[in-house]
């Protein structure tokens, strides 16, 4: 789940807040490359008595593929020597001088009716703390005869290969899962099916993502991986089965989760994920089983 620390929309507080009113036993709180809300989050998950799991979500990339693979790190200790958090400075410091760069991009292209100030407002942060999410809603309110939504801003303005696309630092999987395991947590790869398995030009069937994911998982071994996010409520249940079963090839510790952002994706609920029935809508169900997994590889 993410917070307003990162691309979401509640503050760490008001998010814990309908985890408890969800009913969960446990949950993670997974900012783009900050622990910021940590301390907020886990002191209302404290006070109901449930366990909180702290997290950050890295975006890497595989090299291989080149694809931006998001990397989910758990049990992540807030001390800022740690090599993890060493290396979170780093990309925070990466997208404070990236948003500069992408305002001045904006302008380039004639979108100069944006400001520092706007995208601050919306973001209820500093223009180096926002995400490309604040940046879309300001050019989808500012141009709506050009982008009838924020997510067509993304397709033909912000997302990757896009004109107004900045690169952003990426660590490579390997370095991400080096740097959790020295610091005393573990890593995940977040939904692989999106990542891996998204060319429309491909008939995507369960037994063609098998054999895509096989050697892709060989090399997450090798990288110093412990799990995969199998959980999610975007799968089939024909996909979640086909990802635990490669979960228990692999020895990973097969996880999962709402990816709730709050009004940035408003199709998904804390501890359900999509709300409306399809796939496994309904069906998110995280065995408990997995924290104690996930703590064993430490």
């Amino acid at each position: 789940m993410h917070s307003v620390c990162s691309d979401g929309t509640d503050s760490p507080g008001d998010l814990a807040g309908k985890v408890v009113a969800a009913g969960l036993s446990a949950a993670a709180l997974t900012d783009h490359d900050t622990t910021m809300g940590h301390e907020a989050y886990g002191a209302v998950l404290a006070e109901h008595g449930i366990a909180f799991i702290p997290g950050v979500e890295i975006s890497c990339r595989h090299q291989g593929t080149g694809a931006s693979t998001h990397v989910l790190c758990y049990f992540v200790e807030a001390d800022p020597q740690s090599p993890l958090q060493q290396i979170l400075a780093g990309l925070r410091h990466d997208r404070s001088t990236r948003n500069l760069r992408l305002l001045e991009k904006l302008h380039e292209l004639g979108y100069d009716s944006i400001t520092a100030e706007q995208i601050e407002a919306l973001a209820s942060k500093p223009l180096v703390d926002a995400g490309r999410p604040h940046f879309a809603q300001a050019i989808q309110a500012n141009y709506p005869d050009e982008f009838a939504s924020v997510n067509e801003v993304f397709a033909k303005l912000l997302g990757n290969d896009q004109p107004g696309y900045i690169p952003k630092a990426h660590l490579s999987i390997a370095d991400a899962a080096h740097a959790a395991s020295a610091s005393g947590a573990v890593a995940v790869i977040a939904h692989p099916l999106i990542t891996f398995c998204n060319d429309s030009a491909t008939n995507w069937t369960v037994d063609a993502q098998r054999a895509h994911l096989i050697p892709l998982f060989e090399e997450f071994k090798r990288d110093g991986v412990v799990g995969i996010e199998t959980h999610y409520s975007r799968h089939s249940p024909e996909e979640t089965q086909m990802l635990l079963d490669l979960c228990q090839v692999f020895d990973f510790v097969p996880t999962g989760g709402s990816d709730f952002h709050g009004f940035n994706k408003k199709d998904l609920a804390v501890g359900v994920g999509v709300i409306e029935k399809k796939g496994t809508a309904g069906e998110l169900r995280v065995p408990d089983s997995t924290i104690d997994a996930l703590k064993a590889r430490r």
